[in-house]
């Protein structure tokens, strides 16, 4: 699973849970695939299958649970706002198609209650005096930063364990997150909690993942597909003017501005730590710094976005934030380099990986 929106804050954006129970949509096939899938992952990852299969038993119980977007009980227990954006849905998936080059398949044609909850809870880890990310490696995925959990005990007890073994770690709730093509990602509850431009940059972010993921390039396939939403959504607010105020574009644009002052101060925070981790500073002067450094930037985080809940305090935070950022400037060169529309990128960024990671560095070469 590839999550997306590790929040800026470790928050998710929640819902409230609708009180309906339609019939659910399932088939034999996705059955017979996840009984296949669940017993084939166990074989190749060994004790890693166990995690693999609780995972696995996760997303059975969304695909389950979910029912069609379409279901008349579903539709009647929404608010009007929440059906006037999942009535936009279609429309978004036909232009991620037909003007993006994006591959729906027939995700986001079903919805699941989320209950009011976060979907999944990341667990992220760093080496406590090096900005050194500790990496997951799994089956067809490669290695990543960051690892998944349906269950948020699972999920802190992982990190409970890392820390015991002398890494910074965290848990982060994730409001959404793409199978990669495996299954067909439902519509989640919250979903429709945000504004109709978020909820297009999300959907056009998710399904830029379904599309092209390249195995154990975190950064790249994160900073993607943040691009492929932004800009994505840009264009169809661009040809669908009418379905939008200007004050919630205008609201969608500032939230963007703020998440580049945010990925700002968290680098300057990154360079200021990578400085003082490489220099020759005993052990013990380097840890009472990092707490000061970290204190300063939780300061500025607070009075960025108003918000006196927000802390700042391990190395975790910094690999989140970078994950999804440190990718983004290229994408935005890159595009510019292979046509100047997201199709062009996305057109570019296959061919090179089809061909292989040769000539998939020789492109981001050209690109630094």
């Amino acid at each position: 699973m590839k999550p997306r929106k590790i929040s800026r804050h470790g928050k998710s954006t929640e819902s409230d849970s609708c009180e309906v129970n339609p019939k659910p949509v399932i088939s034999r096939r996705l059955t017979a695939f996840l009984l296949t899938f669940l017993a084939g992952i166990f074989l190749l990852s060994g004790c890693g299958g166990f995690y693999l299969i609780k995972q696995g038993i996760g997303q059975f119980d969304i695909s389950i649970n979910r029912v069609s977007l379409n279901d008349p009980e579903l539709l009647d227990s929404l608010t009007p706002l929440q059906r006037e954006k999942a009535g936009w849905i279609p429309r978004i998936l036909q232009f991620a198609e037909n003007e993006l080059g994006l591959e729906p398949g027939d995700s986001y044609t079903s919805y699941y209650d989320t209950g009011g909850k976060p979907v999944t809870h990341t667990v992220v880890a760093c080496h406590q005096l090096a900005l050194v990310p500790y990496q997951w490696c799994f089956p067809l995925v490669g290695c990543v930063p960051y690892k998944g959990h349906f269950d948020p005990d699972d999920a802190h007890r992982e990190v409970s364990d890392l820390k015991k073994a002398g890494w910074d770690a965290e848990v982060f709730p994730v409001s959404a997150y793409s199978t990669l093509g495996w299954f067909s990602d439902p519509v989640l509850s919250n979903m429709l909690e945000l504004s109709l431009p978020e909820l297009v940059d999300l959907l056009l972010h998710e399904l830029t993942h379904r599309t092209l993921y390249i195995p154990s390039r975190s950064q790249l396939n994160e900073g993607f597909a943040t691009h492929m939403g932004r800009e994505g959504a840009r264009l169809f607010f661009t040809s669908h003017p009418a379905a939008v105020s200007r004050e919630e574009l205008a609201e969608y644009h500032e939230s963007i501005q703020q998440e580049v002052r945010y990925s700002d101060l968290i680098s300057r925070l990154k360079n200021d730590l990578d400085t003082l981790y490489r220099s020759d500073t005993p052990r013990k002067h380097k840890l009472a710094r990092k707490k000061e450094l970290f204190a300063s930037a939780t300061i500025a985080a607070r009075e960025l976005f108003a918000n006196d809940s927000i802390t700042l305090s391990s190395n975790a935070r910094i690999v989140a934030s970078e994950t999804y950022k440190a990718e983004l400037a290229r994408m935005k060169r890159l595009q510019k380099q292979t046509g100047g529309h997201p199709r062009d990128l996305l057109n570019a960024l296959r061919t090179a990986s089809d061909k292989g990671p040769g000539e998939l560095e020789k492109l981001l070469e050209k690109n630094p």
